[in-house]
């Protein structure tokens, strides 16, 4: 079993992922979201699945919520949200875009990230 950072990471299926950056030559992942209360990216390069090598886990219910770690998850129609308490931030995760929220501000992407997110 492979070894993560942790991270909450998830795939996105995005309507309009951030763009590929320019300069590197491995799979390009636009809806591929790191969040570790502290930051969040969204878009990555990839040569491998990943954590996501073992598929999709079961979906979770509208209005459930989901506690691990520093991190509480629940869905509704609109999207997941995920709270990082440990850092009082949190995300908004929907086919419509990342939206983070609490201290997550802007930040000038590392050049294999799409977006980038930092309290």
């Amino acid at each position: 079993m492979s070894s993560y950072t942790n991270a909450l990471m998830c795939l996105v299926q995005l309507k309009n992922p951030p763009p590929r950056p320019t300069g590197i030559e491995v799979h390009w992942a636009g809806g591929w979201v790191n969040f570790d209360g502290e930051s969040l990216s969204v878009g990555s390069f990839h040569g491998d699945p990943g954590p996501f090598e073992n598929g999709d886990g079961p979906q979770l219910p509208y209005g459930k919520t989901l506690k691990f770690g520093d991190y509480q998850c629940r869905t509704d129609q609109v999207g997941l949200y995920c709270v990082n308490y440990a850092h009082q931030s949190a995300a908004r995760y929907s086919d419509a875009g990342i939206e983070p929220f609490g201290c997550l501000k802007t930040v000038a992407p590392p050049p294999d990230v799409g977006l980038k997110f930092s309290c």
